[in-house]
């Protein structure tokens, strides 16, 4: 009987620990990112890439079913989903512009394949705590060979790499140096990618 009731307190000990909510820490930021109608390679992609930064413990990535058109991404709609989900920033990649076509040119002797591609590509930011509303863009067209360009992802890393670099908001929030003294004082590692990682064994507690 004793036995029944241990493994019943375990029980509901284990069911609480799986359902509690996930850790937060000091000076954690709340992010959302909200998709748009668009459903393609290139929309994927971007929300992919922009989701990368934005992860534990300096980051709490909110989950959302919303979904804009291009045209609903506007100051006020996204302070008001700031207001709803109390984030801190909201973030909305949108596809303006994305083309890719390869053809052959049959007056060419060789009958050469060709890669024709354009894009517009724009990240929209709302800011909380400063009441901003921003947008960062990358934008390109070419046409090449196709021995020289014949991934379509070469083209969506190399936008969303520019985008993210204009990007203010890091792995690492710049302002944290303010909070919790200069980052300079600590081991830290700056990826290829520009994330900043701390490499003590026991950094201290932020």
């Amino acid at each position: 009987m004793k036995k029944s009731i241990l493994l019943v307190i375990l029980f509901v000990m284990m069911s609480i620990t799986a359902f509690a909510e996930e850790p937060q820490f000091d000076h954690m930021r709340s992010v959302l990112i909200v998709n748009t109608t668009r459903q393609d390679e290139a929309a994927n992609y971007m929300t992919h890439r922009l989701m990368q930064p934005f992860r534990i413990p300096y980051w709490n990535r909110l989950q959302t079913e919303d979904c804009l058109s291009p045209q609903d991404v506007t100051e006020d709609r996204l302070r008001t989903l700031a207001k709803t989900y109390q984030a801190d920033v909201v973030l909305v990649p949108v596809v303006r512009t994305w083309q890719w076509r390869q053809y052959t040119l049959f007056f060419h002797f060789d009958d050469e394949l060709i890669t024709e591609y354009a894009y517009y590509f724009t990240v929209y930011a709302y800011d909380s705590q400063k009441g901003t509303f921003n947008s960062y863009s990358s934008r390109g067209f070419d046409r090449v060979s196709a021995s020289v360009l014949n991934n379509p992802y070469d083209i969506l890393s190399k936008a969303m790499d520019q985008i993210m670099e204009k990007l203010p908001y890091k792995r690492i929030p710049t302002d944290i140096e303010g909070l919790h003294g200069s980052l300079t004082a600590m081991p830290i590692k700056t990826t290829a990618g520009g994330a900043k990682i701390i490499t003590a064994a026991h950094p201290a507690a932020i």
